[in-house]
């Protein structure tokens, strides 16, 4: 399969599957040019580059094709309902983004991650004086609910500080707020701040010696880099797909382990949530899988996006995007690190970093900064959140290392005062 055909088939839509599979796929980018082609299946102006994959991904053609061509065949033939013969398909495509041990029982499709980390707080047994323990530098998703679940059930929130120099010192200050009333460890898998990845299979088997939940907030790892949920640990993990998976706006993934489907109870339900129902004889039976969790009339061509997602993923293979993207956040660093005024966040460990990089300008207004790299037309977001004033730009398959350099440069003049 030539570098063409292989564009062509993405283009064509992801639900039909490519010639010569992931593997000749992933093969493919290996040749000259690959990956600047491979934007032109991004509906993105030239002149705009998007660095802002970990806040919203921009879909590929394949995805939004798919999502098009089914919401007109839905207008042709309105029906409710949907196919569970496809419902269960996808879930199993997005069970392989966890790991060849996750299974499409344990998947739940939901609107995002804000939606699952709800299910999970509300849904766990968590009481007046229970203490959840989380990080300073977790996203409004999760921040959010766990305030409103201190105002609402009574429990306590213990945060420590992320090590971004250390791993092991990461997980020394979250072992350091477990105490004896501690019943859920709830952090993210990638922070939203500085792409810190979390020692995430040692704070697993933390959690198991103390008999503790453990859930992860996978917004910024699902389709970052492949994941192996059992080697984690988690209980549960929940995720939008609208970002480094491309899946469309308002998508999501909810994992539950299968032996803690019957611990953490639902708290949404209606149809396709029952196995069995009889309202006369006061009858209700919850679906035996992660199924339980959903609920109503779904928006099914966003569901067959998630599909299309996760096939165009699958076809580029996950370990290639993994090194495509940390060599563009390589060269990042690197531009950035002899440049007067900057101060880099991202940590030093090449273990914990992830394809995004946090910097900032010392002795400016970040928020200013960002502003002004994003009026050159380099997508960049404000970081606001651990108290951080600083810029983030993350790195996916729609970025080149053409536009990382001049990323680089327009950083460089700024700080010239340019």
């Amino acid at each position: 399969m030539n570098r063409r055909h292989f564009l062509t088939s993405l283009a064509a839509g992801a639900a039909v599957g490519l010639p010569g599979g992931p593997g000749a796929a992933a093969q493919e980018l290996g040749s000259p040019g690959a990956w600047r082609d491979l934007r032109g299946q991004f509906q993105l102006p030239p002149n705009l580059f998007y660095f802002n994959t970990a806040g919203l991904g921009a879909s590929p053609r394949a995805v939004t094709d798919r999502v098009k061509a089914m919401m007109d065949r839905e207008e042709e033939a309105p029906a409710p309902g949907h196919s569970e013969e496809d419902w269960l398909r996808i879930r199993g495509k997005c069970a392989a983004l966890l790991g060849p041990s996750c299974r499409a029982s344990e998947i739940a499709l939901v609107s995002c991650a804000t939606e699952g980390i709800n299910t999970v707080l509300n849904g766990l047994p968590l009481g007046r004086g229970d203490e959840v323990v989380t990080s300073t530098h977790e996203h409004p998703a999760l921040v959010i609910p766990l305030l409103h679940k201190m105002q609402t059930a009574g429990i306590v929130i213990r945060t420590f500080e992320p090590d971004l120099k250390s791993a092991t010192g990461t997980l020394a200050r979250l072992e350091a707020q477990v105490t004896p009333r501690t019943r859920l460890i709830f952090v993210s898998h990638v922070t939203c701040t500085t792409g810190q990845i979390y020692p995430v299979a040692a704070i697993g088997r933390l959690a198991r010696e103390r008999r503790l939940w453990f859930a992860l907030d996978g917004a910024q790892s699902l389709a970052q880099f492949p994941i192996d949920i059992a080697a984690t640990g988690a209980h549960f993990y929940t995720a939008s797909a609208h970002k480094f998976l491309m899946a469309p706006k308002r998508t999501g993934i909810l994992y539950v382990r299968q032996d803690h489907l019957e611990t953490l109870v639902p708290t949404v339900v209606g149809a396709y949530s029952d196995q069995e129902t009889s309202f006369v004889d006061r009858l209700l039976k919850l679906q035996p899988t992660a199924q339980r969790y959903e609920y109503a009339t779904q928006n099914d061509a966003q569901v067959y996006g998630i599909e299309a997602a996760a096939d165009f993923v699958a076809a580029l293979g996950l370990a290639h995007v993994w090194e495509h993207n940390r060599s563009l956040a390589n060269i990042c660093l690197e531009g950035l690190r002899p440049i007067p005024g900057v101060e880099l966040l991202a940590p030093p460990d090449a273990a914990s970093r992830s394809a995004m990089v946090t910097f900032r300008l010392v002795g400016r207004d970040n928020r200013e900064v960002a502003n002004m790299i994003t009026r050159r037309r380099h997508r960049v977001r404000s970081v606001t959140e651990g108290g951080l004033d600083a810029v983030r730009a993350s790195f996916h398959v729609c970025n080149t290392e053409e536009q990382v350099r001049e990323l680089v440069h327009a950083v460089e003049d700024i700080a010239d005062g340019e």
